[in-house]
C-alpha cells in the first residue's frame, strides 16, 4: 500500500497527464407556474455557454465537452458543447410537451487548463446569475469533481 503523500502524487501525476479540468452539478430545478420548451431551450444554452464563457476567462484554453441532460417524467433534452465559440449548443430534442413544472438537470464540464476545483467554483458562480433571468428554482442535488473521485479510486478519502 502506497502512503498518503505517495498516493497523493500518484492522483496529481494522473492529472498531470490528461490536464483537463471534470466537474459534474446535478439540479433539481423546479418552477411554480410551469416553463415551456423554448424558455428550457435558452435557459440549457445559457447556463453552459456562461459556464464555458467562465472557465475560458480564467485560464482554461480549450474545451473538452460540455454536455447536458434534462429529464423529466414527460421527456428529456440533451445539449453539447465542443467549442468555446460555438454559436448554439447543439441540442437533441426528445421532449414531446410544450410545457413542464420541473426537471433534473445534470451538466458536465470538460475543460483543459484549469483543474476541477476551478471549473466546479466558476460552474457554480454563474448559477445564480442565470437563474435570476428565468421563473425557476434550483436545489443541488449532485456535486462532483475528479479529484474527489480520484482519491476515492486510490483508496483515500
Amino acid at each position: 500500500m502506497l502512503s498518503e503523500d505517495n498516493e497523493q502524487l500518484h492522483i496529481e501525476m494522473h492529472r498531470a497527464v490528461d490536464e483537463l479540468g471534470k466537474y459534474v452539478i446535478v439540479l433539481r430545478v423546479t418552477s411554480n407556474t410551469g416553463v415551456n420548451k423554448d424558455e428550457v431551450t435558452r435557459f440549457m444554452n445559457q447556463i453552459m455557454k456562461r459556464s464555458v464563457q467562465e472557465c475560458m476567462r480564467n485560464g482554461a484554453d480549450l474545451v473538452g465537452h460540455v454536455k447536458s441532460f434534462l429529464s423529466c417524467p414527460e421527456g428529456n433534452l440533451m445539449g453539447s458543447i465542443v467549442e468555446a465559440d460555438q454559436e448554439e449548443v447543439a441540442i437533441k430534442d426528445s421532449l414531446p410537451v410544450q410545457s413542464i413544472n420541473g426537471f433534473e438537470f445534470t451538466m458536465h464540464v470538460i475543460v483543459h487548463g484549469i483543474w476541477d476545483d476551478k471549473v466546479r467554483d466558476l460552474t457554480r458562480s454563474i448559477l445564480n446569475e442565470v437563474f435570476d433571468d428565468y421563473d425557476m428554482s434550483f436545489e443541488i442535488v449532485e456535486d462532483y469533481y475528479d479529484t474527489e473521485k480520484g482519491v476515492a479510486h486510490h483508496g483515500g478519502g
